[in-house]
């Protein structure tokens, strides 16, 4: 299933379980105004589509109240996953972390190391 059904489906899904029967969403429908979604919705969304996707482009690249159409939301996805070189990027960004984690591990045992002379 392409991301763009699997996003539609999601949404429909859960206005079905908010507002009772709808047959379909379309890219142009306000997710609040017309689909009767709240935030806690959206953050359900948001979360079903990281794991039917893979993918959550609301933890760091884009602010998840830009977000006001059906269209908004599936743009973001577009924009956010599978782009050229992301998983080397997440890998890169990971060892970037775990290394500055070690150096704060480092300074911390110099320090104590540093307090104990000092005494």
């Amino acid at each position: 299933m392409d991301r763009h059904k699997v996003i539609k489906a999601t949404v429909l899904e859960i206005v079905n379980e908010v507002g009772g029967p709808c047959d379909r969403v379309d890219e142009s429908q306000l997710l609040v105004d017309q689909l009767g979604l709240s935030s806690l919705h959206l953050a359900r969304i948001v979360a079903v589509l990281e794991l039917e996707l893979g993918v959550d482009p609301f933890s760091e690249q884009v602010s998840i109240t830009s977000v006001r159409t059906v269209g908004d939301l599936m743009r973001v996805y577009d924009q956010g996953g599978d782009s050229p070189g992301a998983e080397e990027d997440q890998q890169a960004d990971a060892e970037a972390t775990a290394d500055r984690r070690r150096a704060v591990a480092r300074g911390n045992r110099a320090a104590r190391l540093g307090a104990r002379t000092d005494s």
